[in-house]
């Protein structure tokens, strides 16, 4: 399992079973919130949920597909980060996902995270564009996007529906050659 330094309070690790009832525990405290932006939420009823989705993330860790860590703020995790690895029409590309805890929100940690992953999307994994879509509601998602410096690409309407509401998404993408300026 690597762990990897971001800064003194903020080091990120590959998802591993070991952290599944951590996990648990930060969504079943956020499942209101999170409900809000994301489908998977109540597909998470209990612990072993949890170790289901994190083996699969591991299986696709194998296969170059997806890169899930742990997030962790002062020695506790306190969110998750991945960025799935896809092919476009003759470019590779990411999209991020991510959620943090809401007692740690504010604090620059999301930021710092995803300017680290972004780093190992362009630099490890060779990438040509790193996406992150969320709902235009989603203040603090758009917001990191745009700290980010990444461009607008545009709006998909009616994209989404999560619980019975739907939403439209902004995407949101930095290519390899900006990155590097």
């Amino acid at each position: 399992m690597f762990k990897l330094k971001i800064d003194n309070e903020i080091h990120l690790e590959l998802i591993h079973p070991s952290h599944a009832k951590e996990v648990f525990e930060i969504v079943n405290g956020n499942r209101e919130l999170f409900r809000q932006w994301f489908l998977w939420v109540d597909s998470i009823k209990e612990v072993e949920d949890e170790e289901k989705f994190i083996k699969k993330c591991l299986e696709r860790y194998a296969k170059s597909e997806l890169i899930n860590c742990a997030i962790f703020y002062q020695d506790r995790l306190v969110g998750s980060l991945e960025l799935i690895i896809k092919k476009g029409y003759g470019t590779k590309q990411g999209e991020l996902g991510y959620w943090l805890d809401s007692k740690v929100q504010g604090k620059g940690i999301m930021h710092k995270a995803i300017s680290k992953m972004v780093e190992i999307g362009f630099e490890l994994y060779n990438l040509d564009k790193i996406m992150l879509k969320c709902a235009v509601e989603n203040e603090r998602s758009c917001n990191i996007a745009k700290k980010l410096k990444m461009s607008h690409e545009g709006r998909l309407r009616d994209e989404i529906m999560v619980n019975g509401k739907v939403m439209d998404i902004d995407v949101y993408a930095i290519l390899k050659k900006e990155y590097r300026k």
